[in-house]
């Protein structure tokens, strides 16, 4: 794939852990990174395109399964900063929690 060179604002903090940990390979690192977010990305907006249609359909989420949801999402994916996804009460709460809209 062809590769384009770009300046990118980057946390001291991590900046070290990455030349400590990846062997000064930093923008191997950061096209890992970018490539990974961007397929959460269009995870997410897939998922939310089809809550979207399910709500649509067959009507709200019930507190309880949108509980349930958020849970086994939050077991799937949690992120770097350790932050875990909220308790919902509906679907436009799991939407939220989920999708970030």
């Amino acid at each position: 794939m062809a590769k384009r060179q770009r300046t990118v604002t980057i946390d001291e903090e991590i900046l070290a852990k990455v030349r400590e940990l990846a062997d000064g390979h930093l923008s191997a690192v950061v096209n890992a990174a970018l490539a990974e977010h961007v397929d959460r990305m269009a995870r997410r907006g897939a998922l939310r395109d089809l809550l979207d249609g399910w709500e649509q359909s067959v009507g709200p989420v019930g507190d309880h399964d949108a509980s349930e949801a958020v849970a086994a999402f939050d077991e799937l994916e949690v992120p770097s900063n350790g932050a875990r996804l909220p308790d919902a009460a509906g679907s436009p709460r799991l939407r939220r929690a989920i999708c970030g809209r």
